[in-house]
């Protein structure tokens, strides 16, 4: 599979058209076809419906889409990230954001004001264990093998629902949330996984009828009444007034976030930034939601 293969086929769904997405990538009109044909032959599957001259992603297009858009950004971000040589004076910072994503811009502001000259790279999606070494710091709710780990927040996992969802309750037990309609996460998220294993533990399963891999998303189809879900107390602290939340009893959801280094031995440099994303972790812990 060619990088040339991917670009056209992200171009092409965006236009929905041959035509169009030729005059972008300025190229014949049959190598852009030839290009996408095989690329389907490749897969064994075809990724497009088409009418006439209008090309639309199928089932597998939107798939297959959803991973190879996220990937061309990574990789636009790396080819930013070098061009035109390092400044010798920046300090590359890179960190792995699994979760607490709400915190990057108080991290981004806090490092940018006390290490002016530190580059910060962020990320926010899903690698593989074997790319963690890519990046200096990590946050994650589970200790990373082989990784140097550090507990840096505790947080409590509350069920939360709108008050037009007619649902109310302060103490749940997880059993009683199996007639009840889910709002979730994707499965391979590491706050649906937590949620995931608190309840096959207890032999329970829940009913999710809407899923997204956009924490923002879940938050508003929760104010929209339409189910419940999970909200963590402090890495989700900011929830719209209109949600309630309850305990589930008698034994809590709880996770904890870990903030993971493949690095044996840390520089000056990334210990002063180890330090002070701790701190920030902290500032968080103390303005925990509450029941």
């Amino acid at each position: 599979m060619q990088l040339n293969q991917l670009k056209y086929f992200v171009v092409v769904a965006n236009q929905e058209s041959i035509t169009k997405a030729a005059k972008i990538l300025y190229v014949s009109q049959p190598a852009v076809s030839k290009t996408i044909g095989q690329l389907e032959d490749e897969l064994e599957t075809t990724l497009f419906d088409r009418t006439g001259r209008t090309l639309k992603l199928n089932r597998a297009g939107k798939l297959f889409y959803s991973y190879v858009n996220d990937s061309l950004e990574e990789l636009n971000r790396g080819v930013s990230a070098v061009k035109g040589g390092l400044d010798k004076t920046e300090q590359p910072i890179s960190i792995l954001m699994e979760v607490a994503s709400p915190f990057i811009p108080s991290i981004v502001a806090n490092i940018k004001s006390r290490f002016p000259n530190v580059r910060l790279n962020i990320a926010q999606h899903n690698v593989r264990e074997t790319d963690f070494k890519q990046f200096d710091f990590i946050f994650s709710s589970k200790a990373l093998q082989g990784l140097t780990n550090v507990p840096v927040l505790k947080e409590e996992i509350f069920v939360g629902w709108s008050i037009s969802y007619g649902y109310s309750q302060q103490f749940v037990n997880p059993k009683d949330l199996t007639t009840e309609k889910f709002i979730g996460l994707s499965p391979i998220n590491p706050l649906r996984q937590t949620t995931d294993n608190y309840f096959l533990k207890r032999d329970i399963t829940l009913d999710y009828k809407y899923e997204t891999d956009d924490p923002a998303t879940v938050r508003g189809l929760i104010e929209a009444g339409v189910g419940l879900s999970f909200i963590p107390s402090v890495t989700w602290q900011t929830i719209s007034s209109k949600i309630q939340i309850a305990r589930l009893t008698p034994e809590p959801l709880q996770r904890t976030i870990f903030l993971s280094s493949p690095h044996k031995k840390l520089t000056s440099i990334q210990r002063e930034i180890s330090n002070e994303l701790i701190l920030i972790f902290l500032s968080f812990q103390r303005s925990e939601l509450k029941i």
